[in-house]
């Protein structure tokens, strides 16, 4: 089942062409966007484009990052908005802050390499997600194990993998990493995929679920898949889903949510006046329909 999964990416945009072959598909499938958000020009359009892919069996992900500080107020607060808009329109959203990953870089780094990294790093959720679904082991964790753990909850999630001899260092690196969700670790549920090699023995196995169970304290397990890395040493590969994760900022006053059974009752219309006969309109959409598109916003 889980070699039929595609994962795509898509960067900023989502042209016609795209959306029309992601529409095509008829398996389930995993598509992750990758958004800089300050532009509000950009929204509108977009977000009735994947809209479309949301009605599909297409599971959408919105990897967000937000704007540096330094270009200015107006861009940050369009990014607020564009942030719960999608937030309104995906499965999930992730996020992250520019400001953040800049913190992190030396200060004699190039524009080019900075993009290189910062490309990094939004690439490692998506590498881990990749990953999760392709291994196969004692219990596997698969799409709709995913789609189950994402409509549990609409808050923000974190993904990321740990990988090292010891699960403790590199764990430390990403608790302080500026450009993540400082509350990471107040998540309501995890999933979780440990990956294990050879000579890796059951206290190493205990100490990782009792460190997991410690960091992650409100946090119920959902689903924990595991599996054996064909590698000696004791090397060890978390993956870590989490959601339940609070927003990076408040909610402005004034954005209503986006009711997404405008866009189908556009559609509707579409299709009927392409047939020539406006007039017939809500003789070919039932009430039932309406409350039906009404209900999945509520």
């Amino acid at each position: 089942m889980n070699n039929a999964i595609t994962i795509y990416e898509i960067k900023q945009e989502l042209s016609d062409n795209e959306l029309e072959y992601l529409l095509t598909m008829e398996q389930d499938n995993i598509c992750f966007f990758r958004f800089t958000g300050g532009n509000p020009s950009e929204t509108e359009s977009l977000i009735k484009k994947l809209y479309h892919l949301r009605e599909r069996n297409v599971l959408l992900f919105i990897i967000f990052r937000f704007p540096f500080r330094f270009e200015g107020k107006s861009r940050m607060e369009a990014a607020i908005h564009q942030f719960f808009k999608l937030k309104d329109i995906c499965d999930g959203i992730l996020y992250f802050y520019s400001d953040g990953m800049m913190e992190v870089l030396d200060s004699n780094t190039s524009i080019k390499e900075a993009k290189i990294f910062f490309e990094q790093i939004e690439q490692r959720p998506i590498q881990a997600i990749r990953e999760m679904l392709n291994q196969t082991g004692d219990i596997n964790i698969d799409v709709q194990d995913i789609k189950a753990f994402v409509k549990n909850n609409k808050d923000c999630l974190f993904i990321r993998t740990f990988e090292g001899d010891t699960f403790d260092e590199p764990l430390k690196y990403v608790i302080s990493a500026p450009y993540l969700p400082e509350d990471f670790a107040e998540s309501n549920q995890l999933l979780i995929n440990i990956g294990y090699s050879q000579d890796v023995d059951m206290n190493a196995f205990r100490q990782i679920n009792l460190r997991l169970n410690d960091l992650f304290h409100k946090a119920e397990i959902f689903k924990l898949g595991s599996y054996l890395m064909n590698t000696s040493g004791s090397n060890l590969k978390i993956t870590i889903m989490a959601n339940g994760i609070s927003d990076p900022f408040s909610r402005p006053r004034k954005l209503k949510s986006e009711r997404l059974y405008r866009y189908w009752l556009l559609d509707q219309w579409e299709k009927v006046t392409k047939l020539g006969k406006p007039a017939t309109w809500f003789d070919n959409i039932s009430k039932k329909d309406i409350r039906t598109e009404i209900n999945k916003d509520d």
